[in-house]
């Protein structure tokens, strides 16, 4: 809530920017431009936090070097209590650990990069390293997509009318069959659609780490994928982005999707707005997010006895620790007492009535 963020009052904004180089050399450090853009918007929310105001540019652009050394530890106890204890404006829902985690990360190593120049205390470095540590990472709070949310999902994106429905259909169709990163489906471009060896593939080429990976598709969502591209001309250059905005002209009967801004992408936070609200238009009860759609890959995937090496190659994972310990949700769904050898005794069942427990409903 508003009252709990706190203010970096010690900034002097009329200094001069030209002294402010520390997260210039942050974003310096980092090769991939995704990891740079995830560094950039943690710490944007960090500085909205600290009551910096905003600009053209990122706000911390224009942060004094000096202007850190007065940065307590308080200030980063205080967001990290108020990340914990609030709701995340995007989702509506607490953040997640990971966020949580990935944030502190974030300001954590613009410190570092404070104190290698000695702009910063190296003893309140190793406080906030040492003793202000974030919640423990789970990622139980992702769900997956089940068989039939996948149908409810599809076949409300195909009752939506003209482009809105072409591209959404095929989006949705693309996610599913790749368990993209929301990043990488965002970045995609029409030049990324080839066919190698016969068989439609997408090319990711801002896959996390920077490592560019070929995904194999369906040729029925090579397709779907296809016609979106033709009707709406995005085909027409092949630098135009794969997906981008579609917007609704005129009402009633008469209303019709145009594409605007052809040569812009969809941004991640407009992939999330679309999956949530898909979610209440399909009547969709789990809390599904972008990131269920990497879930559902995995899972589907392993219950279909996909090699785990083809699964880690199509996900882009470096190891496949993550696939089975976190992203396979049914990995370990079924009662673990199916592999006891010996028969228990059972005695005489109950029959239930309507309002015992685990009765079945009316």
């Amino acid at each position: 809530m508003e009252d709990n963020k706190t203010s970096f009052s010690i900034v002097n904004h009329s200094s001069s920017s030209s002294a402010a180089t520390i997260f210039k050399r942050l974003m310096a450090s980092k090769s991939a431009a995704l990891t740079r853009q995830a560094y950039a918007n943690d710490l944007r929310d960090f500085a909205d936090f600290l009551g910096i105001e905003s600009t053209e540019q990122h706000p911390l652009t224009a942060i004094p070097d000096t202007a850190w050394q007065h940065l307590d530890t308080t200030h980063v106890a205080a967001y990290l209590e108020y990340l914990k204890q609030n709701v995340s404006d995007k989702t509506g829902r607490p953040y997640s650990t990971a966020t949580i985690s990935r944030r502190i990360t974030a300001i954590r190593e613009l410190l570092t990069e404070a104190a290698y120049l000695d702009l910063y205390s190296h003893q309140r470095l190793h406080y906030l390293k040492e003793r202000l540590t974030p919640p423990e990472v789970t990622h139980q709070h992702h769900a997956g997509i089940t068989p039939n949310e996948q149908i409810k999902l599809l076949e409300q994106a195909g009752k939506q009318p003209g482009l809105k429905g072409l591209r959404d259909y095929a989006l949705f169709r693309l996610w599913l069959d790749t368990g993209l990163r929301r990043a990488e489906l965002a970045s995609l471009k029409v030049k990324d659609l080839i066919v190698k060896h016969g068989i439609p593939t997408i090319v990711v080429r801002q896959g996390k780490g920077n490592k560019v990976r070929e995904i194999g598709i369906e040729s029925y969502t090579a397709h779907v994928v296809k016609e979106w591209l033709l009707v709406s001309g995005q085909v027409d250059n092949e630098n135009n982005p794969m997906f981008c905005q579609v917007r609704k002209f005129g009402q009633a009967d008469e209303a019709v999707y145009q594409v605007v801004e052809p040569d812009k992408h969809l941004s991640g936070a407009a992939l999330w707005k679309l999956v949530c609200w898909y979610r209440q238009q399909a009547n969709i009860d789990s809390q599904i997010s972008p990131h269920s759609f990497r879930v559902a890959l995995v899972t589907d995937a392993l219950n279909g006895e996909a090699p785990l090496q083809h699964v880690q190659a199509v996900g882009g994972w470096t190891t496949t620790q993550m696939i089975t310990q976190i992203y396979d949700r049914n990995r370990y769904a079924e009662p673990v007492a199916r592999y006891r050898k010996t028969n228990l005794p059972r005695k005489e069942l109950v029959q239930f009535t309507s309002g015992d427990f685990m009765a079945p409903p009316n």
